[in-house]
């Protein structure tokens, strides 16, 4: 049963990775790939449907971290307390930009917004990245280390703004009008190498400062999830966006596949009883199916480029 709820947290919080995470990277790339005025108001419209849905599996993921291990959500959130604060305001701050950007008609009003919407995402962005780097060096089994913002810390954050960047370029060059994608594909093109070279150097860097209880498992997964990212400059390259926001996903995903594979059995040893899980579990499971359809029909329905004529939900 804790191995099962291990899965469920891994699925959870890398579907917000991979699903709110273009969110962010469209976010952080706004100001670079899209003229103020309809552009803009376009690439909007291209994350609006998504907005709110790919935020739900962040709160799933701390509500099933907090039922099923305590212990470890514990020692996560005082030991990156002060990172969790700035990713929450970042989160709020990113939320605001989004609700309010389009609710006066001034110039002033809306830049001001789509600021608030780019400091946002990257504040989330390199608050994701240090969660992550910072659970790469051991904090859920409490291994001692040198600060949160440690070398391995650093480099991940900026790993893993630069994978989101790519993301949410990518998925720029997917939803909106060919002519008004242009300029962020060509952008992702350009980000597929550095982010390839810093995914590498956090790989290495976790081998001598990582605290993985299974480091070379998790170190092969963080392989392929760089192949994928390799897998994105081809496909752009041959024009085929939709395979590059495939492998970009994925990337996302097996980050946190390669995470849980290393923290898996410290996680373990920190898990609810038994009893408490399986209470949990009749409550919760029956919702994980509906949450995946929910999002497999929103894709559906959204599945077209945008347009002047599409609708704005933000």
């Amino acid at each position: 049963m804790d191995v099962l709820w291990l899965l469920v947290v891994g699925l959870l919080f890398g579907g917000w990775l991979a699903l709110d995470g273009f969110n962010i990277g469209v976010g952080l790339t706004l100001p670079w790939v899209t003229r103020p005025g309809a552009e803009r108001r376009l690439a909007l419209t291209a994350v609006g449907p998504f907005l709110l849905a790919n935020e739900v599996w962040l709160v799933a993921t701390a509500g099933v971290l907090s039922a099923g291990f305590p212990e470890a959500e514990g020692r996560v959130l005082s030991g990156l307390y002060p990172v969790v604060a700035v990713l929450l305001v970042s989160w709020a701050v990113r939320d605001a930009g989004f609700w309010f950007r389009s609710r006066g008609v001034s110039d002033t009003w809306r830049r001001t917004w789509e600021g608030a919407i780019t400091a946002g995402s990257l504040g989330l962005a390199v608050t994701s990245g240090l969660v992550i780097g910072n659970l790469v060096g051991g904090v859920p089994d409490g291994r001692p280390g040198i600060g949160i913002l440690d070398p391995l810390a650093l480099v991940c954050a900026v790993a893993v703004t630069g994978l989101l960047a790519l993301h949410g370029a990518v998925f720029l060059g997917l939803r909106l009008p060919v002519a008004n994608g242009a300029a962020a594909s060509a952008l992702a093109r350009r980000l597929v190498l550095p982010v390839a070279g810093l995914g590498l150097l956090t790989v290495l860097l976790a081998l001598p400062l990582g605290g993985l209880a299974r480091p070379w498992p998790a170190l092969a997964i963080g392989i392929v999830a760089l192949a994928a990212v390799a897998g994105t400059g081809r496909a752009l390259a041959a024009g085929r966006t939709g395979v590059a926001f495939t492998f970009t996903t994925l990337a996302g995903l097996l980050t946190v596949l390669a995470l849980g594979v290393g923290l898996a059995p410290g996680m373990l040893d920190q898990a609810a009883a038994h009893d408490s899980l399986r209470t949990f579990g009749k409550m919760a499971l029956p919702v994980l199916p509906v949450l995946l359809l929910m999002q497999a029909w929103l894709w559906w329905i959204f599945r077209r480029r945008v347009d002047r004529d599409s609708v704005a939900f933000f």
